[in-house]
């Protein structure tokens, strides 16, 4: 999980505190010289570690997969498989992965829950955007939205225009803030899904969810 909190905390040093810092960074550089020397070599055993993108985890988001859908099992779910797919291809984790029923007590309770988790920065749900009677999602999220974020909604249906046509007028695609957690949420469709992650939710999220905690008063 990102820890927004830890970034740029030597802004502003003065002259003695500089001094200070640079004779941390010797001392931890000596340190670091001493551990190589007895560190474990290429071949050593590494579980326990996480290398994706060369990052420790603590320095990449942590997302949260919702798929709204009858009749379909995880297996089937080739939105939600784009979706986790682009994340994971970006770096990213994906800490939970679920598949729900279109309803919308049901939606409400499961965001919920999930933004609630400290290991959730940003929540993706994947289907029900839709004008269909069981296309709930947009208005479940909706009404737990503390923030409406419109511009994610009409980005998507500019960038999705040269694939579907005038077709994007039915989708509601939409985003917010839920308890300051990015919620973005996406049509059912593979390819949709994936260039709503790809071409938004990757570029955005991070800052969306250091700014909606941001505790400083400063945007």
């Amino acid at each position: 999980m990102v820890d927004f909190q830890s970034r740029d905390t030597r802004r502003g040093l003065g002259d003695d505190d500089e001094d200070e810092a640079e004779e941390a960074t010797d001392t931890e550089t000596e340190e670091r010289d001493r551990e190589s020397e007895t560190s474990p070599g290429p071949d050593a055993d590494r579980t326990g570690t996480d290398e994706t993108a060369g990052e420790p985890a603590a320095d990449r988001m942590e997302y949260a997969v919702v798929t709204v859908a009858a009749g379909r099992t995880l297996s089937e779910d080739d939105a939600g498989a784009a979706v986790v797919e682009a994340l994971e291809g970006a770096g990213e984790v994906v800490a939970t992965r679920d598949l729900l029923a279109p309803s919308y007590d049901g939606i409400q309770t499961a965001i919920g829950a999930l933004v609630g988790r400290d290991d959730v920065d940003a929540i993706v749900t994947v289907g029900g955007t839709g004008v269909e009677p069981t296309d709930v999602t947009v208005d479940a999220v909706g009404d737990l939205l503390d923030k409406y974020l419109p511009g994610f909604g009409e980005l998507y249906r500019a960038l999705a225009h040269d694939r579907e046509g005038t077709a994007v007028v039915r989708t509601r695609a939409t985003a917010g803030i839920v308890d300051d957690v990015p919620v973005f949420c996406l049509p059912g469709d593979p390819a949709a899904a994936r260039t709503g992650t790809e071409d938004i939710v990757l570029p955005e999220a991070e800052v969306l969810a250091s700014q909606a905690r941001d505790t400083t008063g400063e945007q």
